[in-house]
């Protein structure tokens, strides 16, 4: 890898490509609800939504699948430890978004 191709810099675009991929599907996913709710579709349950917004693969490293964080309670200190991923098809059209624009803004 190149001095632009770091390894940092693949990892910035990747992870602002997933953000922006799943900020999408929620979006995405929000606008064919509230469509399937006005055309009597499912409403929120509906084929369309589900796609842009069920996670197909999800890492979570809390308490149960409802991607909430493990708590340790000491009764004078609540401490949280969590981190969870949720990848959905925007995501992955993100992260490919990310790539491409990761090989087309480096120097020339």
């Amino acid at each position: 890898m190149s001095r632009n191709n770091s390894f940092g810099r693949l990892i910035l675009f990747v992870v602002l490509g997933l953000i922006i991929g799943g900020v999408l599907g929620e979006c995405f996913g929000f606008l064919f609800g509230k469509l399937g709710e006005l055309m009597n579709a499912g409403g929120y349950n509906n084929i369309v939504h589900n796609f842009f917004v069920k996670p197909f693969w999800a890492f979570n490293t809390g308490s149960g699948s409802d991607m909430e964080p493990f708590v340790l309670n000491l009764y004078m200190v609540k401490i949280s430890f969590g981190f969870a991923l949720k990848m959905n098809v925007m995501s992955l059209v993100g992260l490919v978004v990310g790539l491409y624009i990761m090989k087309w803004s480096g120097e020339r």
